[in-house]
């Protein structure tokens, strides 16, 4: 976005305050700079050159959930998101991105072999025993502020990726259509029993699924102001995926088809329109685009929703996974409140603001817990290790699960 548009914008804010009432983390600390309004009148300052980029305005600019919730809010449509995402771009090109950062978006997420020996290293600190014995020591909580904590984020990792587990064409009889299944990096090295649902959904509906060689959609790059990372893995993936010849290219990751969609506006060209144009959330495509037909096992269970920030208001998908739950067998679906409140992970903002993100699900939690149900759901992988973590914390007698996964135990599938 450039300074003329970013300005045009900047000019709509009315200073209503009405972003107060949406913004998770204003209602959580009371403080102006948190809120878009405020945001809003920091960065017109800097622009204007009465701020500078200060280790403080830093600070401020990385404190936001990017949840759309005030855009949402924002009688003039200002999107703020995106306004704090240039900003942090400006911030990437003048001061820096930090040496992990950068060693994570341009050697680890561009090279599969290296993600792959990472995720081999966590899965062996976990399952050797020496997770066991770091936690027993303590020796986290000598080593740094609420490491020891941020520890427990780590999910469990899978023994094998996912995409090793599956052949790349998944053959049906008379498919209906072709498709491809962008996987994502926390299924494939997290959740592999989501990829599984997902491949036994398709089946069900007489698909045939190409699961191509890929690369992290590039949104936590972009999240941090790398935009030079972000496009280099956009341009591997719509490649990549341009070379399988499919009709859908489905996601299971509300933040990964949120970003995968926005590769149209970051390269701009007709090759990268094709590819997003072909992007559908697994939901959507079930509800919108193929005669959805659940199994006939009874689940037995009381579910409620979470709508993911990148789902809902970053797709505007809503409707289509309630319309999918309550078609299941024996499932009785109870609406929560606030569903499409964001539940605090926004990608690493759990981890680099730890108990701040805490406060914000600590709500969430709140409101699964009056519905009564049994089972929560969600289709983002980030919002299903935060849940879980602040359900254990809690200890509320609560499952969290993908609804690819509860769907596909309607057909005897993943259990």
């Amino acid at each position: 976005m450039d300074e003329k548009t970013i300005k045009e914008y900047l000019n709509r804010c009315s200073k209503c305050g009405g972003c107060m009432a949406a913004c998770p983390l204003f209602a959580e600390t009371q403080m102006e700079p948190l809120v878009a309004r405020g945001k809003l009148f920091l960065i017109k300052n800097y622009l204007d050159g009465n701020l500078d980029l200060s280790k403080k305005m830093m600070e401020l600019m990385s404190l936001c959930l990017l949840c759309k919730a005030c855009t949402d809010q924002c009688p003039n449509s200002i999107p703020v998101d995106q306004l704090v995402l240039s900003i942090r771009q400006e911030i990437a090109q003048h001061k820096g991105i930090s040496f992990v950062k950068k060693n994570i978006f341009q050697h680890f997420l561009q090279n599969n072999g290296r993600l792959n020996i990472a995720a081999k290293m966590a899965n062996l600190y976990q399952r050797s025993g020496l997770q066991w014995l770091v936690r027993k020591s303590g020796i986290l909580g000598l080593l740094g502020r609420d490491l020891a904590k941020k520890e427990k984020l780590l999910p469990e990792m899978a023994k094998v990726p996912f995409r090793a587990q599956v052949p790349k064409l998944i053959s049906v009889s008379n498919p209906q259509m072709r498709v491809a299944y962008y996987t994502g990096c926390v299924t494939n090295y997290v959740f592999p029993q989501t990829g599984h649902a997902v491949l036994e959904i398709l089946r069900n509906h007489s698909l045939e699924v190409v699961i191509p060689e890929q690369w992290c959609c590039g949104i936590p790059a972009l999240a941090s102001g790398d935009e030079g990372s972000t496009v280099e893995l956009a341009k591997k993936n719509i490649k990549a995926f341009q070379e399988a010849g499919v009709d859908y290219i489905i996601t299971d990751c509300a933040s990964c088809g949120s970003m995968l969609h926005e590769y149209a506006d970051l390269i701009g060209s007709g090759d990268a329109h094709f590819f997003a144009d072909k992007v559908v959330d697994l939901s959507q495509f079930l509800a919108e685009v193929v005669d959805f037909t659940p199994g006939d096992k009874e689940i037995g269970c009381v579910v409620t929703y979470h709508d993911p920030c990148h789902l809902n208001r970053g797709q505007g998908v809503r409707e289509a996974p309630r319309k999918l739950l309550k078609s299941l067998p024996g499932v009785i679906f109870k609406e929560m409140k606030e569903a499409d409140r964001c539940c605090g992970a926004a990608g690493s903002f759990n981890l680099t603001y730890y108990d701040l993100a805490n406060k914000v699900g600590h709500r969430k939690v709140c409101n699964i817990k009056d519905t009564g149900a049994n089972v929560v759901t969600t289709e983002c992988p980030s919002c299903i290790m935060q849940i879980r973590h602040l359900i254990e914390l809690e200890q509320i007698p609560v499952e969290v699960t993908h609804l690819a996964e509860l769907i596909s135990k309607s057909y005897g599938g993943v259990s």
